[in-house]
């Protein structure tokens, strides 16, 4: 992901979200493993299970920001009904970055 924004209508697969550079991804569903692996500046948004995160990839506080950006991504995509306080919001942790030793076990 480059910049584009994706709003899936259901659940999504393994390592979705790899080294995503910048863009939205809307998942009304379930995430499988690995979600947002190596991860930079992409937000992604989760309502339903993640199996678990890839390298790098933490759960971030849903700001009202947030909440807006969402609420009219899943407007545009013909979603509006769905709430997005629901929903959770995925992001860096900004450690992979730049290369430093005590993190090489995630490299």
């Amino acid at each position: 992901m480059k910049g584009v924004d994706i709003v899936v209508g259901g659940s999504i697969g393994h390592m979705s979200g790899f080294m995503a550079q910048a863009g939205r991804l809307v998942v009304r569903g379930n995430a499988g493993d690995a979600l947002g692996d190596s991860i930079y500046e992409a937000r992604i948004y989760v309502r339903g299970e993640v199996a678990s995160l890839g390298a790098d990839c933490i759960a971030k506080e849903m700001r009202p920001e947030h909440l807006a950006e969402l609420e009219g991504l899943l407007k545009a995509a013909g979603f509006g009904d769905d709430d997005p306080s629901t929903y959770t919001r995925y992001g860096s942790a900004r450690q992979l970055y730049h290369f430093h030793v005590d993190n090489s076990s995630a490299y």
